[in-house]
């Protein structure tokens, strides 16, 4: 989904907390691992591939959520209803398929999961903020299993 569509799906978060009308939700912040190398060693046709490989690994696993590419290399998902409920085996599901992917030279998504906290969080920004940081420790768990990083 586009940005636009992130953008406006955010607002409306973010209205709904403003008038604490938000029900439960969780983010998840994904992050596509090797890219720039696919994309240096083997040409951006392959890194194009590589990254709608990601693409999908993602949106197979949260196929009952929104996926929102909002960079490069970047994806949101936003959790909800069933999703939501699953939300920790669907990671798992997610972590299981990345690490059997690092020895294959498959796709690898470093991701970070999130609960929105009513009472607490004031926007969902700060949801997100907190998704990126575990995005970025399993990273760094990813790079000491063998996946390259850039």
């Amino acid at each position: 989904m586009s940005g636009i569509r992130f953008a406006t799906n955010t607002n409306e978060i973010n209205s709904r907390i403003g008038k604490e009308e938000m029900e439960i939700f969780s983010v998840v912040v994904c992050d596509v691992n090797g890219l720039k190398y696919v994309n240096d060693t083997k040409g951006h046709k392959a890194g194009d591939e590589y990254l709608r490989s990601a693409c999908m690994i993602v949106c197979k696993i949260f196929q009952h959520s929104p996926v929102f590419r909002i960079g490069g290399d970047e994806f949101v998902v936003i959790l909800t209803g069933g999703d939501f409920e699953q939300r920790y085996e669907l990671l798992a599901q997610l972590d299981r398929q990345i690490e059997e992917n690092i020895p294959k030279n498959d796709a690898v998504i470093s991701a970070g999961l999130s609960d929105y906290i009513s009472g607490s969080d004031m926007n969902f920004h700060t949801v997100f903020e907190r998704a990126d940081a575990l995005m970025y420790t399993r990273k760094k768990e990813l790079k000491s299993m063998g996946a390259k990083t850039r």
